[in-house]
């Protein structure tokens, strides 16, 4: 028995509910998919404890999903769904609202938009938008034209929203986002982006090539959004929810729908492999993205993603140092790193070039005169003051 295999059973002896990862696979494979034999859904209703598993569809955004493809055949999950469900459908129908509103504002301003996530994955790739929940609207605007989007969009009623660790100058400096509430009811928030890929991780180590994914964006179907916006071609989305998985929230939070995301893609809209490993390497990301690939195809599977886990296969050394913060185990009990400190090693793990893990330490405890400028403002914080909030507090 390997290491690897050791490590993965003492784990899987506190993760659930699954018994296995292999039932796993299989559960979550037929989400992407129609094959699922009835026998198998019969076998699951059989041995998994309904009152575990309703609760850890819901908590992974998989409620949806779960009840549009075994629901049928499930009774019971049909049931226990139900709430769910209606409260699913309700929100959907705020949602519908806010994109007509939005398409309307933004094609008046003559704003060009790029839905990202959760809306353009819900109206393209999953059977019915209702299997993918979201809890906010994402949209992707170039620069020179920030300003109508944010124009347009607060004259619908919505009104910017600033975290105080995270104010508007250092969002656009680390390529983040502007969010938007509306003030009349608790899910409407939009997220305007300045890229697709934003953050320090990725402005220091990586350099993702925003200008040619602009250029190769594709209109959404019209079915789903006439005329109104835009999505990333099928390759760049496969980068864009696998780098975001990976970097923005270290594999935690929603990672099983984050990774049903990607199959359905590859599933629904062809992928090519070769041409996601190809961006992969010259981004500088292969570490990241081959991380969440290789999670896909042990936890769910998808044609041809072995052509590009082969190309972006880390060191031996790597994958063994990645494994202990993150396996299919893991993902499956819904590990959340982003509260504590390992999420900053296993961040140093994801960059592609060995050096640049020296380089992110050095720019953490001292970073650049604009970060220092953006994130504190008229506080004027020395950077020596900033380490000490880093060290004391854990504040980056």
């Amino acid at each position: 028995m390997s290491r690897r295999e050791v490590t993965a059973n003492e784990k899987s002896a506190k993760y659930g509910p699954w018994p296995d990862v292999a039932t796993a696979r299989l559960f979550l494979g037929g989400l992407a998919r129609e094959d699922v034999p009835q026998t198998a859904v019969a076998s699951w209703a059989q041995t998994l404890n309904i009152s575990t598993l309703t609760p850890w569809l819901i908590r992974g955004e998989l409620a949806g999903a779960a009840l549009g493809r075994y629901g049928q055949q499930w009774p019971e999950l049909r049931h226990a769904l139900q709430t769910d469900q209606f409260m699913a459908a309700a929100e959907w129908e705020l949602h519908t609202k806010t994109l007509e509103q939005l398409a309307s504002a933004l094609q008046t301003a003559r704003v060009t938009a790029v839905l990202l996530k959760g809306a353009a994955l819900a109206l393209t790739v999953y059977p019915q938008h209702v299997w993918r929940t979201m809890s906010d609207v994402d949209l992707w605007v170039q620069g020179e034209e920030m300003a109508a989007a944010v124009a347009a969009i607060t004259a619908l009623g919505f009104a910017i929203h600033s975290k105080e660790d995270r104010p508007i100058f250092l969002q656009r400096l680390l390529q983040g986002e502007i969010q938007l509430y509306r003030t009349d009811w608790a899910q409407g928030l939009v997220e305007l982006h300045w890229s697709p890929f934003s953050g320090w991780w990725l402005r220091r180590v990586a350099q993702a090539a925003t200008d040619t994914v602009w250029a190769r964006k594709e209109a959404l179907p019209v079915t789903a959004a006439p005329g109104a916006f835009y999505q990333l071609t099928a390759e760049d989305m496969v980068l864009h929810v696998a780098v975001h998985m990976s970097v923005n929230h270290q594999l935690g939070m929603k990672a099983c729908q984050e990774l049903l995301d990607i199959a359905l893609t590859a599933e629904r809209r062809g992928v090519d492999w070769n041409v996601v490993a190809a961006r992969a390497q010259e981004w500088r990301v292969g570490t990241a993205v081959y991380t969440v690939l290789q999670l896909l195809n042990e936890l769910i599977g998808a044609t041809g993603v072995e052509v590009a886990l082969v190309k972006l296969r880390p060191s031996r050394l790597r994958r063994w140092l990645l494994a202990r913060f993150v396996l299919p185990e893991s993902v499956l009990a819904g590990q959340d790193l982003r509260g504590g400190q390992a999420r900053y090693l296993l961040l140093l793990l994801l960059v592609d070039r060995p050096r640049d893990m020296l380089y992110l330490v050095f720019r953490t405890l001292w970073p650049e005169e604009e970060w220092l400028a953006a994130r504190y403002g008229a506080q004027s914080v020395s950077r020596w003051r900033h380490i000490w909030r880093v060290l004391r507090h854990g504040q980056v």
